[in-house]
């Protein structure tokens, strides 16, 4: 459906400010709002290629967004399997094509329940043969393939290779994608920084504390799609971090917020929360003095706003005397230009 090949847009604003060249690669403008299309996309022609009429999935929301949309397009049916706090935008993009939902209380932010629901889950398409689908190498490594192009693509767009690539992690999956496409380009130059909530620090913990071993976690972060408390892709996104010699940043949800009211306001790009987290995270290398002046630097924008509205409303606060209210609107409109 045309995914694939986003835009890749200088910071007009913020880059300046802090002296650092940034560039905003928006994935939020793939066919349904994020970069899981690019993953259902390559996933979903090899089922199709097989006669499958039929799959299951499991999401955060984004996938589920992503597969809803295809399958329609391509007549197959699906089963999504989600989360209790999976946004409101995401759950009714899958409604509206036509997807079946499951919502499961507990899944993906408690280890225990998750690995019933995989249990279940993985009988049932021995059974069936319909595919599982999960946006992870661990389980569907075509689909996170077609992922690896957006390394190919800020190549292709950029007079010369980025210092520092900063990318949203919650599973571990796009991260790893993006290292490998790296890799694959040549550019081992390319310093590429995994930032995640430090309320869901799967990775980021393990590389602070010099472990291998990805251990669960209670998650406590409210960043819908980075709240992944278990190794799917974190065991594999770690090895390409330390390989590839990036930094593990934490950031509170805090400060991802106010990232993403930046990007509102200065830049005019609506991401959703876990978009802005790559922005977060340069701010805060930025804060601790660890960008050069003039370096070139790329932000992942995985998603689009309107798959979380309420977070909008949030900015909306932050601002609350653009909105003017009067009777007499010549004399606003005077109040307002002094």
């Amino acid at each position: 459906m045309g995914e694939g090949n986003t835009p890749l847009v200088e910071s007009v604003r913020i880059g300046p400010q802090l002296g650092v060249r940034i560039f905003f690669k928006l994935e939020m403008c793939n066919p349904t709002g994020s970069y899981k299309d690019r993953f259902v996309a390559a996933e979903l022609a090899h089922w199709l290629r097989q006669g499958r009429t039929a799959c299951l999935a499991t999401s955060s929301g984004n996938t589920g967004s992503a597969l809803a949309a295809y399958c329609a397009r391509y007549g197959m049916r699906c089963a999504i399997f989600v989360n209790e706090h999976a946004p409101a935008g995401k759950l009714m993009q899958m409604q509206a094509h036509g997807a079946q939902i499951f919502r499961v209380k507990g899944f993906i932010t408690s280890p225990e329940v998750t690995e019933n629901v995989y249990c279940r889950l993985r009988a049932v398409t021995e059974a069936s043969g319909a595919p599982l689908i999960v946006s992870a190498y661990r389980h569907c490594p075509r689909g996170m393939a077609g992922v690896e192009a957006i390394a190919e693509e800020i190549l292709a767009l950029v007079d010369d290779p980025p210092n520092h690539v900063f990318v949203p992690v919650g599973g571990g999956g796009l991260f790893t994608a993006i290292a490998r496409g790296f890799c694959s380009a040549g550019c081992a130059e390319v310093k590429i920084h995994a930032v995640q909530p430090s309320g869901c620090a799967t990775v980021v913990s393990a590389y602070e504390q010099g472990r291998e071993e990805i251990l669960p976690v209670s998650s406590t972060t409210r960043i819908s799609g980075l709240a992944v408390p278990f190794d799917i892709d974190a065991g594999r996104a770690l090895a390409e971090l330390r390989r590839g010699g990036g930094w593990g940043i934490g950031v509170s949800d805090e400060e991802v917020w106010e990232a993403q009211s930046r990007m509102i306001r200065e830049e005019g790009i609506w991401p959703e929360p876990a978009g802005a987290a790559a922005l977060a995270g340069c701010l805060q290398a930025h804060r601790q003095g660890r960008l050069q002046k003039g370096t070139t630097v790329v932000c992942i924008v995985s998603g689009h706003g309107f798959k979380d509205a309420g977070s909008l409303q949030a900015a909306i606060e932050d601002n609350p005397d653009h909105l003017i209210c009067a009777d007499d609107i010549g004399t606003s409109l005077l109040e307002a230009g002094a």
